[in-house]
């Protein structure tokens, strides 16, 4: 047998081979496509959603106990602003972006602090330039626990809307309300 004839033989054994290899089940079946808004695609969704600002002048806040005292023996608690995450979908009547925002936060207790439920007061704006689109003061309930006397909290607020028009100094701006 030559070299030429081996090769040959060779070829059609690896390929009946592969053959048998094959499995009997079947393939899955593909997952459904996600809808689509008609005229959004992700890429324009992704531009248009506004980024989040977090004020550094009202992303902190002390409150003492009497009101007009800010001696440090009488802070009751300080709260702060930090690490946030954004996501926009479509509206579903396609005029609008509706945009969800988390905001991690932290309460810590002061000197005269006890334990309990206290409101934040979180404002929320959607701003282009300097003209407000939407304003809104959302109180926020943080739990502070007898033991440490600190907490975590996750500040969310959902479907605030954004016009379709927003350009690049569209933004959601986001601080303790004073």
């Amino acid at each position: 047998m030559s070299f030429r004839t081996t090769r040959r033989v060779a070829a059609v054994l690896a390929i009946s081979g592969l053959a048998a290899c094959s499995t009997a089940q079947p393939e899955p079946e593909p997952a459904p496509a996600r809808p689509v808004t008609p005229g959004i695609n992700l890429t324009a969704l992704t531009k248009l959603c506004p980024k989040v600002m977090l004020d550094d002048e009202v992303a902190f806040k002390r409150v003492y106990s009497p009101a007009n005292s800010e001696a440090p023996e009488n802070l009751a608690y300080q709260v702060s602003l930090g690490e946030f995450s954004r996501t926009c979908a479509a509206a579903p009547s396609g005029d609008q972006l509706l945009e969800t925002i988390s905001i991690a936060g932290r309460l810590v207790g002061g000197p005269k602090a006890k334990s309990g439920t206290y409101q934040v007061p979180v404002r929320v704006e959607v701003v282009d330039g300097d003209v407000a689109l939407y304003d809104q003061v959302i109180q926020q309930e943080v739990t502070l626990p007898a033991e440490g006397m600190s907490t975590q909290f996750l500040f969310r607020a959902d479907n605030l809307p954004v016009p379709l028009t927003a350009g690049p100094n569209t933004a959601v701006r986001v601080g303790i309300a004073r």
